[in-house]
């Protein structure tokens, strides 16, 4: 016979109780001190700037450039109604605005549609990226139940009776790159977007990560029914044009900050220099940019400043950028060595 030991329900609390992690009572006094002294302000000054920053929304002319080039899509859409739609795709490194300028978009372009109608559907794939996970993402951003099916039909005409009902002329599909994720059983997402353009109710834009290219290359078919690929990628210091654009981004930002009370000067941002030394420590990325000068803020107001120095920026660097292995050095660094 089994030897079989049980133990009362009693016998387990005493050893949860047992088990717990001991506190030390002196962290605790220690931690609550902080909770009236001037750090503890300081934290919730860095709070309250990092949450204004964060709202800062500045206007970029490639994010505007891609914003036209939706509104064209979706005219040419509205013109061809009817007959096989087309789609336009922009692949770009992560951060460079795709979603954002496509949010705007969408929000401007159904804010004077009548009740119940939005010409502009904004999806977000899921991480199963399969053509299922397309259209109950578009039931759902229209407010619709989904049938419990996963017959692919079946879904593809609710989403296609939703979108009519919607008066819906353009569908964004962002985060395309989760597409290579679905499933090897059934249809490329691809393949079924180019079915889904068949029925001639919508144009549709993909965003996504350059990820996404090697999704669209496996499909030729698909290839021919695109458009001319918009591009929003990151600037590049060595092109007048990029540099000139990433130059008055960072003066605009400075302004912005100074005209928020986030700090009292200028910092500086777009100085030759350090702007240059910027877009190399970024990527000349906007999107890796706003978080590094983000925690340079974060930075200056826990030393207590209200400016951001050359050395936060630094630091900021070595703490996000370098940390995260988005670059391997810190260029920033240098003009510090040659201030000194």
């Amino acid at each position: 016979m089994r030897n079989t030991t049980y133990t009362s329900s009693c016998e387990g609390t005493a050893q949860q109780e047992a088990d717990k992690p001991v506190i030390s009572q002196s962290i605790v006094e220690a931690y609550k001190s902080l909770l009236g002294d001037k750090v503890a302000m300081r934290s919730t000054a860095a709070i309250r700037a990092m949450v204004a920053f964060s709202m800062i929304r500045l206007p970029y002319p490639r994010q505007l450039e891609a914003m036209l080039t939706f509104a064209e899509a979706q005219q040419f859409a509205r013109s061809t109604k009817g007959n096989k739609q087309n789609a336009i795709c922009l692949f770009a490194p992560p951060h460079t605005g795709k979603s954002t300028g496509a949010e705007h978009f969408a929000e401007i372009a159904n804010a004077g549609a009548t009740d119940g109608k939005k010409p502009v559907t904004y999806i977000t794939l899921g991480s199963g990226g399969g053509p299922h996970s397309m259209y109950r993402a578009i039931l759902k951003a229209n407010g619709e139940g989904f049938p419990a099916t996963k017959d692919l039909e079946v879904l593809r005409d609710r989403a296609c009776e939703v979108l009519k009902g919607a008066g819906t002329e353009l569908l964004i599909v962002d985060e395309a790159h989760e597409g290579i994720n679905g499933s090897i059983f059934g249809p490329s997402l691809t393949s079924e977007i180019k079915a889904f353009l068949n029925e001639g109710i919508v144009g549709i834009v993909l965003l996504g990560t350059e990820k996404a290219e090697k999704l669209i290359a496996k499909n030729e078919e698909f290839q021919m029914r695109t458009l001319a690929p918009c591009r929003l990628g990151a600037l590049e210091w060595s092109d007048p044009e990029d540099q000139a654009l990433w130059i008055g981004f960072l003066a605009a930002l400075d302004e912005e900050m100074q005209r928020l009370k986030l700090v009292s000067e200028p910092s500086g941002l777009a100085e030759p220099k350090l702007a240059k030394a910027l877009c190399e420590a970024c990527s000349g990325v906007i999107g890796q940019l706003m978080k590094v000068v983000l925690h340079a803020l974060r930075i200056a107001i826990h030393d207590d400043r209200d400016f951001v120095a050359i050395g936060d920026l630094a630091a900021a660097v070595d703490d996000w950028s370098m940390a995260l292995k988005l670059v391997d050095h810190n260029p920033i660094d240098l003009l510090l060595s040659d201030d000194a």
